[in-house]
């Protein structure tokens, strides 16, 4: 039993299936979430010691807990449907709102990721064919504020960091806009025309910059400081609630 469990083979494939598990069970209460995923860890020991007394080699029970992760891909998130809506309906409520939140401050900041990876693409083609004669220096900022969104989007991913990152995102939104028109005054033609023929472009990206910094902001100060009405804040009140009743 020993050579299937500890081979390097089982050890993978059982690791793949555990990030799964411990995916979608994000968000639920850790006393579900843990059941879940000792549950599918305790049937991936019991496949493996199966596999071992039949003789199954680990490529193969490797493949097989594969091909069953595979097909309970739409079980596990049915479960997970079912589990969200156990929840009590304020937390549902939370729930909803953290994730509306996150992909608003995700979408900003793939789009100053993007408007930095625009600016670096028009750059190099100015470069390539003589449209400029050096950087200028305002396609270096918009670039690095690209880079810094971009570091500050997949941080986002991690609910722990996920505050900080929020606000180091807030300094590439507030400046990025002002930046990459800045460079595409040098780099693109259509550019030149736009500001010369619309006046109130400065304040306009200076406006929306502002405006999405302090989404990314108030999103950072949420995440960072949470307020009483929290997911956690909720649980605890359900409990409270419930001790001192006897069981039927």
């Amino acid at each position: 039993m020993s050579g299937v469990l500890r081979s390097a083979e089982y050890r993978l494939a059982a690791r793949r299936v555990l990030r799964w598990t411990a995916w979608y069970t994000r968000g639920l209460d850790p006393a579900v979430a843990g059941a879940r995923q000792d549950e599918i860890a305790s049937d991936l020991h019991e496949h493996a010691r199966w596999a071992e007394e039949s003789g199954i080699g680990p490529d193969e029970l490797a493949r097989a807990i594969g091909g069953r992760a595979l097909r309970g891909v739409p079980a596990d998130l049915a479960w997970r449907a079912g589990a969200l809506q156990r929840l009590d309906p304020r937390l549902r409520s939370v729930r909803r709102i953290e994730s509306s939140l996150l992909a608003v401050v995700v979408t900003i900041g793939l789009v100053d990721a993007a408007l930095g990876t625009f600016v670096a693409v028009r750059l190099v083609r100015a470069l390539l064919i003589g449209d400029v004669a050096e950087v200028p220096g305002a396609a270096i900022g918009a670039i690095a504020l690209g880079a810094i969104a971009l570091v500050a989007t997949f941080a986002l991913s991690g609910p722990r960091q996920r505050g900080w990152a929020a606000l180091l995102l807030a300094v590439p939104t507030a400046l990025i806009f002002t930046q990459a028109a800045q460079a595409l005054y040098f780099l693109s033609a259509t550019a030149v025309l736009l500001v010369n023929r619309v006046n109130w472009w400065q304040p306009a990206t200076l406006a929306v910059s502002l405006a999405l910094a302090a989404v990314c902001v108030t999103a950072a100060m949420h995440w960072l400081r949470p307020a009483p009405g929290t997911a956690r804040d909720i649980r605890a009140d359900a409990s409270a609630q419930h001790e001192g009743v006897p069981n039927a």
